[in-house]
Formats: C-alpha cells, sequence, structure tokens
C-alpha cells in the first residue's frame, strides 16, 4: 500500500469531516471553536486570579485609599499588564508539533535524522507517541500529551506549556507580577511607617492585614523577582529551563546574548505548526521534498545535505517509553 491510499483510507475511516479542534489528541482544553488553546489543569490557573484579586482587593480597600488616588491607579496600571501576560500566555498554542501517523508511514524506514547547528552533528530523538523525531530542544510533555517545540517547562500558574510560542508572554508576566507585588509591599509598608511616625492611630484590622500584606507580597515579590532574573539569565544563555535542569549550561544554538534575547523579544511571533481549524486527522506524510517533520528540525538549525533522503519516522522504535530522551550531539 503506497503512502497515498494508507492516508485516503485513514482520512476516510476517522476524519468525519470534524475540525481538528473537536477530535484534538492532546489534553489541551481547546476553546472558542479552535481560536484558544490552553493547558488541562485549571485549578492553579483559577486560585491563581483569586489569590491576585483578593489581596488586591484588600490592598485598595484598606491601603491605598488611605495613601493617594494614583497608588489605586498604578495598582490598576501593573495588574492591567500582569494580566495581559498572563491570558496571552496561558491561551497561546505554545509550539505544539503534529504528530505523524504509524499507518501511513509504515513503510518508511531508516536512520534518525542528523542536522548541523553550529558545525555540530545533532541526532534527532525519536517520540513514539507522536511519531516523530523531534527537533532540538522539544520535548514530549506529559501533562499535556504533545511535543512542545522549545520546550521550557509546563507552568501549573499559567495552565499551560511555557514554550517557544508563549515564553515571551511568561516572562513578561512573571516581570509584571513581581512587580505589582514589590508595589503592593512597599505601599503598604508606608502607610504603616506614615501612621507611625505621625501619630495616626489606624483601626488594628487595617494594620493587621496590611501587615499580611507586606508578609504575603514581600515574599512573592522576593521570590518572582529572582525567577524572572533567573529567566533573563537563561535567555542570555540561550538555553531552556529543561536543559538548566538536565545540566547543560551552554547551547549548541547559542547566537549570542544580544541575538538571544533579541530572537525572544524582538521577532515576529512564529505561526502554529498545527491547524486547529483544519481537518481533525493532520498526518505528517513524508513527500519528496516535503517532509514536515524534518523541516521543522532543520528550521531549528543549519541544513544538512547528508539529511535529504532520511525520513521523518521510523517504526522501529515505536511503543518505546522515550518521552524524557532529548537530541543526542554526536561527536
Amino acid at each position: 500500500m503506497d503512502l497515498e491510499e494508507a492516508e485516503r483510507r485513514l482520512r476516510g475511516g476517522a476524519d468525519d469531516g470534524k475540525k481538528l479542534w473537536q477530535a484534538f489528541p492532546g489534553k489541551n482544553r481547546i476553546c472558542c471553536r479552535g481560536f484558544c488553546l490552553t493547558g488541562p489543569d485549571a485549578v492553579v490557573f483559577i486560585f491563581n486570579h483569586f489569590l491576585t484579586f483578593g489581596i488586591l482587593a484588600l490592598f485598595y480597600a484598606l491601603v491605598a485609599i488611605r495613601l493617594h488616588i494614583g497608588v489605586i491607579v498604578g495598582g490598576f496600571i501593573l495588574h492591567g499588564i500582569s494580566l495581559y501576560f498572563l491570558l496571552r500566555c496561558a491561551f497561546t498554542e505554545p509550539g505544539i508539533l503534529p504528530r505523524s501517523s504509524q499507518a501511513a508511514n509504515k513503510d518508511i524506514i531508516g536512520d534518525p535524522p542528523k542536522h548541523i547547528v553550529n558545525g555540530r552533528e545533532v541526532q534527532l530523538a525519536y517520540c513514539s507517541t507522536c511519531h516523530i523525531f523531534r527537533p532540538p530542544k522539544t520535548k514530549h510533555c506529559r501533562i499535556c500529551d504533545n511535543c512542545v517545540e522549545e520546550f521550557d517547562h509546563h507552568c501549573p500558574w499559567v495552565m499551560n506549556c511555557v514554550a517557544k510560542r508563549n515564553y515571551r508572554y511568561f516572562v513578561g508576566f512573571v516581570a509584571a507580577i513581581s512587580s505589582l507585588c514589590v508595589y503592593v509591599c512597599v505601599c503598604s509598608l508606608v502607610l504603616l511607617i506614615i501612621s507611625a511616625v505621625e501619630g495616626n492611630q489606624l483601626p488594628t484590622p487595617v494594620v493587621l492585614i496590611s501587615i499580611i500584606i507586606v508578609l504575603v507580597t514581600g515574599c512573592l515579590g522576593c521570590t518572582l523577582s529572582g525567577f524572572a532574573i533567573f529567566h533573563c539569565r537563561l535567555i542570555a544563555q540561550g538555553i531552556t529551563t529543561n536543559e538548566y535542569i538536565k545540566g547543560r549550561q551552554t547551547d549548541i544554538d547559542d547566537k549570542g546574548c544580544v541575538m538571544n534575547c533579541c530572537n525572544i523579544y524582538c521577532t515576529e511571533l512564529p505561526k502554529p505548526r498545527i491547524d486547529l481549524q483544519g481537518p481533525a486527522v493532520q498526518i505528517e506524510m513524508r513527500e519528496e521534498g516535503k517532509d514536515p517533520v524534518n523541516r521543522v528540525s532543520a528550521e531549528a538549525g543549519a541544513e544538512d545535505p547528508a539529511n535529504a533522503g532520511r525520513p521523518s519516522i521510523e517504526l522501529g522504535h515505536a511503543g518505546a517509553p522515550d518521552e524524557d530522551i532529548d537530541e543526542q550531539e554526536t561527536q
């Protein structure tokens, strides 16, 4: 059976006119008929909103109103910025790679493809769940059950994977929410100091709540500020959190501090690899010169003429639990 016939049979038996958002194979939540995609874990995300809005409500009602109206305006601005980045990070498709069809590719067998990245030969790892050779820096997320390009980590606080297409929003959110925490902490501390210096007796509930706000936002502000600095350092080095945890201090695709930062903040948002508005069965078929998986891999590094005839899938590895296996650099 040739590839075209296998694809026709698979489409004829599994499509039924459905869109991909109606039959998405991963565990993600699909919103607004496929226009938004997020992760499956909503509990922590909702708790995040309740915690933020609860603390800010107490701050506005008991602290900011006693200082100046400008304090409330400043809080609204910082909260609006952090909320924008949070929602963009949570509901932006992070960089999911389309799965390949085992049935459609069963006759394609070959060695794992290799690519040259900055003069180094990298052998791509195979994912037995998605049936693709993962490009460099790609990892299969067990929570969302998808291979995600330039995977950094899965963050339950933003209810999504943090990866290629939403990393900039995640860093913006961490920076904005840490600034908001420091702002609220300082303003609450200023109210307590002014009250003590001028001898103005504040109601006991206001004093207690102000102290609690100072302690909570102070701890969160210090923690999140350090987290933001940590991610800025990773961006400058050109590595992801996943690579850092595994002990990789330098990246084969490191372009230098300035170019690494520009690659995150100053480039156009990459187009998604999956089309949620497209047909339910989106198969990565290997055609002559049009191998989607190898094309994705090649875009992550330099073109390697030696890989011209390599396949996009190797069924000999199918069934192996290789979600934690990354690309290997060969000497």
